[in-house]
C-alpha cells in the first residue's frame, strides 16, 4: 500500500507531531509499505528525508510559528507529491493539522485520510464546544468559562473568576494541545491570573478556564468503537506539562490503571461515549481527572492523538497485546 506520512505542520505541536511521523512511519516501513513523510508547511516540497530530520526537543518558538502560512497547506495537499497516494496517515497535531483543515483539504482532493473527519476534528479541537456536547451527553466535564482576546482584563474580571474558582483553576488556550500555554493557578494571586490568561491568548484567540480537579490524571484510547486499558499518568513532580509528557523518565505510566474495576468500566463507557458523541472515528484518546471520590471528569477528546516513543495511546495499546506495528495498521483499516 501506498501510505504518505503527514508529519510536522504549523502549530506549536509540530515538533511532538514530527516525532510521531517518524515512529509511524519507520513502523509501516518495516512492514513493507511504500511509505513517503511530508510536512505541510513546506508546500508543494514538502516531502522529507526521515534518516536525515533532525527533531528540536522543544515547541517552536513564536518566531517561528509567525513565519508560517495556511497558503503551505493548500499547496501540499495539491502537489502532485500526493499523487498516487492510497491513504494519508495523518499525525498533524493542533491548529491546521487536527482541526478538520487539513482533513477539508484531502477530502477535496479526493484522498482517504486515517482518523477523523472534518467535523468532529472541529469540535473536539474547539475545548468549548466539545464540553458543550459532552455535557449534553451525560459526561461530566469541569465547570468553565472563557477570556476573548477581545476581552479587556480588569481586576474586577480577574475578582469574578478568582470568585469562581476558589478551588484553583486551570488556565489554558481554547484550540490547541500538548499542555502548550496552559497554566494551573492554585494561588488565588490576581497577577498569577492574569499571567497565565494572557500566556493562553497568545496561542488562541480564547482562553479556556476550568475548576481545577485534585486527583488521579488518566486516559482512555478508543480504537474502533472499544476502549482500551486505561493509562494512568504520575508525573515526577508538578504536572504533566510539555516537559514530562516528551521527556522519557519524567513521568510513570501505569497500565492498566489501577482502580476498582467498576470505576474502570464506567471511565471507559465515557471514553466511548465522548468519542461516539463528537462523531469521531478511527481512534481517538479522551482524557480524564478521577477525583478524590473516584468521580471522573471529562477534559478533552484528541482526535489525533501522540504516536511517540512516549505517548499514551500506543502504551495502551500494548496493553492490549497489540504491537505497535499492528496498531497503525488497525488505524488505516479503520480508515
Amino acid at each position: 500500500m501506498k501510505i504518505a506520512v503527514m508529519m510536522g505542520g504549523i502549530s506549536p505541536e509540530r515538533n511532538v507531531s514530527l516525532n510521531s511521523g517518524k515512529a509511524v512511519f519507520n513502523a509501516l516501513k518495516e512492514r513493507g509499505h511504500d511509505v513517503t513523510a511530508h510536512d505541510p508547511s513546506r508546500g508543494a516540497a514538502c516531502m522529507l528525508d526521515i534518516d536525515t530530520l533532525e527533531i528540536p526537543s522543544t515547541p517552536p518558538t513564536p518566531e517561528e510559528l509567525a513565519s508560517f502560512s495556511t497558503k503551505k497547506l493548500l499547496e501540499c495537499a495539491s502537489s502532485n507529491c500526493l499523487d498516487g497516494v492510497d491513504v494519508v496517515f495523518s499525525v498533524l497535531h493542533g491548529f491546521a493539522g487536527e482541526d478538520g483543515m487539513m482533513q477539508a483539504l484531502l477530502e477535496a482532493r479526493g484522498i482517504k485520510y486515517t482518523g477523523s473527519k472534518v467535523l468532529a476534528s472541529a469540535l473536539a479541537m474547539d475545548k468549548v464546544m466539545s464540553k458543550i456536547m459532552l455535557l449534553a451527553a451525560g459526561v461530566p466535564t469541569p465547570e468553565w468559562t472563557t477570556v476573548r482576546a477581545t476581552h479587556e482584563i480588569t481586576d474586577d474580571l480577574l475578582k469574578e473568576i478568582r470568585a469562581d474558582f476558589r478551588l484553583g483553576m486551570v488556565v489554558k488556550p481554547n484550540d490547541q494541545g500538548s499542555t502548550v500555554g496552559m497554566t494551573i493557578v492554585k494561588s488565588g494571586n490576581l497577577d498569577d491570573i492574569e499571567n497565565a490568561i494572557r500566556l493562553a491568548l497568545q496561542y488562541s484567540s480564547v482562553a479556556l478556564i476550568e475548576n481545577y480537579i485534585e486527583g488521579r490524571e488518566l486516559t482512555v484510547a478508543v480504537l474502533g468503537s472499544e476502549a482500551l486499558p486505561i493509562v494512568e499518568i504520575i508525573p515526577d513532580g508538578g504536572f504533566y506539562d510539555y516537559e514530562h509528557k516528551y521527556t522519557k523518565g519524567m513521568s510513570e505510566y501505569m497500565c492498566p490503571a489501577e482502580m476498582d474495576e467498576e470505576v474502570a468500566a464506567f471511565v471507559q463507557q465515557l471514553a466511548v461515549t465522548s468519542h461516539k458523541v463528537l462523531g469521531c472515528s478511527g481512534y481517538s484518546r479522551v482524557d480524564f481527572r478521577l477525583d478524590e471520590e473516584n468521580h471522573p471528569w471529562c477534559l478533552e477528546v484528541n482526535t489525533l492523538p501522540g504516536m511517540t516513543a512516549t505517548s499514551l495511546v500506543p502504551k495502551a495499546a500494548a496493553a492490549a497485546g497489540i504491537e505497535f506495528a499492528d496498531l497503525c495498521e488497525r488505524i488505516i483499516e479503520l480508515s
